[in-house]
């Protein structure tokens, strides 16, 4: 499954939309988070936040196992 790295910079309060960019593409989730941990450690604007992007019909590969509640829920 492919993971798209997506950089979107806000512009609140402004008649300007968001800009968004594809950054990186990854494999898997531990390379994508890898990227997105990355890229913001070395971003210093506030108004720029980084996204992982996984498209929906692929969503349910990653889902593949059954929540398992191990202790007692009160």
């Amino acid at each position: 499954m492919e993971y798209i790295i997506i950089k979107r910079t806000k512009f609140e309060g402004s008649s300007v939309s968001d800009i968004l960019s594809i950054q990186k593409t990854a494999q898997s989730l531990e390379e994508a988070l890898k990227y997105t941990t990355a890229l913001k450690m070395l971003e210093t604007d506030k108004r720029v936040e980084f996204n992982v992007l996984i498209n929906i019909d692929n969503a349910f590969k990653y889902v593949n196992e059954p929540l398992l509640l191990k202790d007692e829920v009160a």
